[in-house]
């Protein structure tokens, strides 16, 4: 299959390097007449495949449908899906039906959605249920019995606009000559990095996780592998069991991803280790050690016999089929790097932005450069260099030359200032943090918050952010802490004296001053990063409340010798309406220790529907006899206390 994949990379790339660099040339050699499967799915019982014969023939089928519905207006359409086959075929029915196709990114709010269709003129958007959007709704069902005769005239330009992070309304613009040299990118890494061609029982498989109207996802997920003819796998969900799960059911090679999956991940995982006791936590840590050093003298032997190694890990994560992992978007720890390249995933760190496409990754193969957390050098079609603030600036062919920002058309066509403040050393280029988040220190020191997140490992948190909060005449570098509101106040000391003694070893010109917990959420559920203008903005306007550690210490200690029951806490009061809903009964009589059996009169089918109901509110997994079933409020808010 390599030297099948070697040949073809030659072919196709030769062609599009050759050619006029359009959308349609793209188009045509990417859907040549093959046999090969573009798309593989499952719908909870089987797999689903779809060849790229079968995807063309409905792309046709489409654009004629839309092209009879709206004719070739040459200007924007939307489309708002999330990734799926009919993405795709949208996607190239707009280009082929003479339109541009503007891709809505679904985490945007639909104030800042309808803002740029506004901007762009929108009249139509393409999707698979109905929108509240300002523009006619157009079924994508409703275009599939198109005439596959159509011949179209190709539009050549697309658009796509930042991240949900973003409080401005940003769309850069691309032309097939830009897309064509992020596509070309490709085989420049392939001769620095041949795994990343690398197959597993005979296929190469990248799952379909990062949104393909995200510029990461749109290069680096959909365009760098089926311009080359390989598999993409579609998941039914986002949550991190159907991810761990769909890579393993479809043997998928190839996962890119941004930070915040990769540390959920590891959170996880470090979590359940630290469950089984020191001593198997030691031995964990010793075996990421020894897979490391492995890898560091042998690196692709050294990554499966690493998978083997560490099987009580891997066989609950990816499982072996794994090849090549990228992240990017935002700011990866060393400690995730060091996790999943020492279990024998090779997860490499990479550079892009919305203006610019995807502009580098880290290629070198042993671990111990991956775990440095270099962006790597820039590819061909880019050049970088340090400018005098620090940050890195970027220009080349394949960055986008048009975009307008708050509906004010800009131009790019020489060095763009990225923000982020790096530094180079022996060509390869390493992120400090964003110029915009920098906190003046007490000293006059330019302060990086990106780089104090490092030194935290708050494992029990949901989220947290490092940031400068205050006015900017005294603004303090402060840490805020997103916990489960139903954690006991034990848990939550437990917590701040864990963020204390991270804190303890930051150097002195990067300490902590003021330290928070909150209930709230710090970013958006769809947000794919913590923004800390986001964060900002939220705690002004109070949808997010900050707690001070100290007063969490207070209450500790307050509580210190009473009971560790407290029938009036969040958790209780929130359990006793569970129990009262299951049971049908009267709060006031779910009493802290009446048996819902014995006292409130529930069956066997009631006690474990209740338990089910339970389980769902609080995320607990699981649930057996090895644990003692509760059956009274205290017993279950003891429990789990013990579980979330």
């Amino acid at each position: 299959m390599k030297k099948e994949l070697k040949i073809l990379i030659e072919k196709n790339s030769s062609d599009l390097s050759n050619s006029q660099k359009t959308f349609e040339d793209i188009y045509e050699i990417m859907f040549r007449p093959s046999d090969r499967v573009l798309a593989e799915y499952n719908d909870g019982f089987r797999i689903h495949r779809l060849t790229y014969t079968q995807v063309r023939n409905m792309i046709e089928k489409v654009s004629a449908a839309l092209y009879d519905r709206i004719g070739a207006t040459h200007g924007f359409v939307g489309i708002e899906m999330e990734n799926c086959v009919e993405w795709i075929e949208a996607f190239w029915a707009i280009l082929r039906s003479g339109n541009k196709p503007y891709l809505i990114n679904c985490r945007h709010t639909t104030s800042l959605s309808n803002g740029i269709i506004k901007t762009l003129g929108i009249k139509y958007v393409v999707g698979l249920k109905p929108t509240d959007l300002d523009a006619e709704y157009i079924d994508f069902k409703s275009l599939t019995d198109g005439s596959p005769d159509f011949k179209g005239e190709f539009e050549n330009e697309i658009a796509l606009s930042s991240s949900a992070t973003s409080m401005k309304e940003k769309i850069c613009f691309y032309t097939g000559t830009e897309i064509s040299n992020q596509i070309l990118n490709a085989k420049s890494i392939l001769s620095t990095r041949s795994q990343l061609a690398a197959h597993y029982h005979g296929s190469l498989k990248q799952l379909a996780f990062l949104p393909f109207y995200h510029v990461f996802g749109l290069t680096a997920v959909y365009f760098w592998f089926t311009f080359f003819g390989r598999t993409l796998v579609f998941l039914r969900d986002l949550s991190g069991d159907t991810i761990l799960k769909t890579c393993r059911k479809h043997e998928v090679t190839h996962l890119f991803a941004v930070p915040l999956l990769w540390h959920s991940i590891e959170k996880q995982v470090l979590k359940q280790v630290a469950e089984k006791g020191e001593k198997k936590q030691k031995k964990f840590e010793r075996g990421l050690r020894l897979c490391t050093a492995l890898q560091n003298v042998f690196p692709f032997l050294g990554a499966r016999l690493s998978m083997r190694i560490m099987s009580e890990v891997t066989d609950q994560l990816f499982g072996k089929s794994i090849k090549f992992c990228i992240s990017g978007g935002s700011y990866i720890r060393e400690s995730a790097l060091k996790l999943f390249n020492g279990l024998g995933y090779p997860l490499h760190n990479g550079f892009g932005m919305t203006e610019l496409g995807i502009t580098s990754v880290e290629l070198r193969s042993k671990p111990k450069y991956r775990n440095l957390n270099s962006i790597g050098k820039p590819f061909e079609s880019v050049e970088y260099k340090i400018g005098e603030k620090g940050t890195l600036l970027v220009k080349g062919e394949s960055v986008s030359k048009r975009m307008t920002v708050e509906g004010l058309p800009v131009t790019n066509d020489g060095w763009f200032d990225t923000g982020d403040v790096m530094y180079c050393e022996d060509g390869y280029y390493y992120i400090q943090g964003r110029m915009s988040d920098t906190v003046i220190g007490e000293n006059g020191e330019n302060i990086n918050p990106d780089i104090v997140e490092q030194y935290f490992t708050l494992n029990d948190a949901e989220n947290f952010s490092v940031l400068g909060l205050g006015d900017k005449e005294s603004e303090k570098l402060s840490i805020v802490v997103q916990v489960n509101r139903y954690f006991p106040q034990t848990r939550l000391l437990e917590i701040a004296n864990k963020a204390y003694a991270d804190a303890a070893v930051l150097p002195m010109t990067m300490q902590i001053r003021d330290f928070y917990f909150t209930f709230d959420d710090v970013a958006p559920k769809t947000a794919v990063k913590v923004g800390r203008k986001f964060l900002k903005d939220a705690i002004a306007s109070g949808k997010v409340t900050l707690i001070p550690f100290a007063e969490i210490k207070k209450a500790a200690s307050e509580a210190d010798g009473e009971s560790d029951f407290d029938p009036d806490s969040p958790l209780a009061v929130k359990i006793r309406s569970i129990i009262a809903n299951a049971l049908n009964v009267s709060e006031e009589s779910v009493t802290d220790d009446a048996h819902v059996i014995f006292d409130l009169g529930a069956t066997s089918l009631i006690y474990f529907n209740l338990i089910s109901e339970l389980a769902k509110e609080f995320s607990i997994t699981s649930y057996s006899d090895k644990d003692n079933y509760c059956y009274t409020l205290r017993e279950f808010c003891r429990y789990i206390e013990r579980h979330i």
